[in-house]
């Protein structure tokens, strides 16, 4: 299953701060290593600097393993959003479509 996590920050939590970088620049460099751990594909990682807000396209089976993947800083930095997610095609072929 895939899903959209956004993560957003206030400037006074962003990792371009001194106290904050080696955290966060810790998770992102390990952030591929872990995904493995967690059996979670990471399809793409974004950052948008001047909204202060990531973005995460994310396969995983189960939610569980979203939230342990998203395990702080991230998500005592931010306010996030995850949502399963389907591709165009795929939301066209659901069964209240009709042909």
């Amino acid at each position: 299953m895939l899903f959209m996590a956004t993560l957003s920050h206030t400037p006074e939590h962003c990792f371009a701060r001194d106290e904050y970088q080696a955290d966060g620049k810790k998770w992102v460099e390990e952030m591929r290593k872990l995904g493995e751990v967690l059996d979670i594909k990471v399809h793409g990682a974004y950052v948008s600097p001047n909204e202060h807000t990531f973005y995460f396209v994310l396969e995983a089976d189960n939610f569980n393993a979203i939230s342990d993947f998203l395990r702080p800083p991230m998500l005592t930095h931010h306010s996030g959003k995850i949502s399963p997610i389907m591709t165009v095609e795929e939301a066209f072929k659901l069964p209240f479509i009709k042909s």
